[in-house]
């Protein structure tokens, strides 16, 4: 084992030393530090420290015997003499070595300035990770919107814009301390990014791995949430596909223009549209005599995808069929798709809304809903009527998500009343 480490002061009269070591063998590091103050930022602590367990019986036992050996000022008993708790693992962090990230997360609670002035993104995420495994989330959830970090981090980075060269880690990082401190612009910006552009932990064959991070395992729920959501969203993609095969394979007449040529028109228009969706990866022919085939999923950026379904071109059977065709009548259902995505990132649609997720989880959460049985009357998703359903809903927000995860949930589509061809 290597040799303990000497001890980190974060409270020159503070009363307790703990012992900290990430696992059991692992390299000790010591922290003095105020008994209270630990009790009363981390419920961790305030359980620990009690006297319904040994190492609260014990503190006040070492505590008594100092102020019987005259030791009423603290700050000048002998280190040796002041009582020591043993503590392991700090959670599942990125850190090689604990030591300064228990010190910055102990400063913090004793609202102490941390080592670095802003701390990097990195740092920040371990921290929050220390903060979540002591229970103490609520104390420097405090103290980071106190020292404004969100916001001062977001103002090195283009206003907190994401660049194209951000790692998924990165996104992953700043996404955990949003959740964890409660600081709402990044939960919203970077959990849409995730389910927008996907995640190398839901791809296909990847295994659990609990011993990395905590942000590659998002917890309360978090990472499954977005999982379900982009699911929801390819599926609803996906039905604009499916409603057009179907249309022009059930037999029934899809140019209007009563030309004789009419038949001709829906038989070209079928076959340029099988064409495209192929060549775009979207679409398999697939005998069903036989079928051994797993299910797929899109791994791409869904934003990539529906740009790809703009490309469709304006196929014609010949002049007078100028305005026939897939393009007319796609293009309208694809804006309506995108704009409920709210790829702009200043929308809080399809992006976790912090304020619904902690509050009003059993009414907001995708995963936690029924899927609508019929999902139509698109052109009211911003008019009143849509809304009705969901007007006493307790946030100011949430009924706007609702209607919006209607349209991505639904078991059945018609959007046959966009389809205005």
């Amino acid at each position: 084992m290597a040799e303990d480490d000497a001890l980190v002061v974060i409270a020159p009269a503070g009363d307790l030393i703990l012992d900290v070591r990430q696992a059991e063998g692992a390299t000790r590091f010591s922290y003095r530090v105020h008994s209270k103050v630990i009790r009363d930022s981390s419920r961790y602590f305030e359980n620990l420290l009690s006297d319904r367990f040994s190492e609260g019986e014990q503190l006040s036992a070492a505590l008594e015997a100092l102020k019987l050996a005259g030791h009423s000022d603290l700050a000048d008993a002998p280190v040796d003499a002041l009582p020591r708790i043993a503590i392991v693992d700090v959670g599942r962090t990125s850190a090689s070595s604990i030591r300064n990230l228990v010190a910055d997360f102990l400063r913090a609670i004793h609202g102490q300035d941390l080592s670095v002035a802003i701390p990097p993104v990195p740092n920040l995420a371990n921290i929050a990770v220390v903060a979540d495994r002591f229970d103490a989330t609520d104390t420097l959830s405090r103290y980071v919107r106190r020292k404004k970090y969100g916001s001062l981090l977001d103002a090195k980075s283009a206003k907190g814009k994401i660049s194209t060269g951000m790692t998924e880690e990165r996104v992953r990082q700043k996404l955990l301390v949003g959740l964890l401190f409660d600081h709402a612009p990044w939960v919203t910006r970077y959990s849409k990014h995730l389910i927008l552009r996907d995640s190398s932990q839901w791809q296909p064959g990847v295994e659990e791995n609990h011993t990395r991070p905590l942000w590659w395992d998002l917890p309360n729920g978090v990472e499954d949430e977005l999982i379900q959501r982009r699911e929801y969203i390819l599926e609803a993609i996906n039905s604009l596909q499916s409603h057009f095969l179907k249309l022009y394979t059930s037999g029934e007449r899809q140019c209007k223009l009563g030309y004789d040529t009419s038949i001709q028109c829906d038989s070209f228009q079928l076959g340029e549209m099988v064409r495209f969706f192929i060549r775009l990866g979207t679409l398999r022919l697939q005998g069903t005599i036989y079928d051994n085939t797993e299910p797929t999923y899109h791994t791409g950026d869904v934003e990539r995808l529906l740009e790809s379904l703009r490309q469709c071109s304006s196929y014609q059977v010949d002049r007078n069929h100028a305005h026939c065709g897939l393009r007319t009548r796609l293009l309208p259902l694809v804006d309506l798709i995108q704009n409920q995505l709210c790829l702009d990132t200043t929308s809080l649609d399809v992006g976790l809304c912090l304020e619904c997720w902690n509050n009003h989880r059993d009414t907001y959460a995708w995963s936690a809903a029924k899927r609508p049985v019929l999902w139509a009357q698109p052109r009211s998703l911003t008019g009143s009527r849509m809304l009705q359903g969901h007007q006493r809903t307790p946030s100011s927000c949430l009924h706007r998500h609702v209607v919006v995860r209607d349209l991505f949930m639904a078991t059945e589509r018609d959007w046959t009343a966009r389809d205005a061809y």
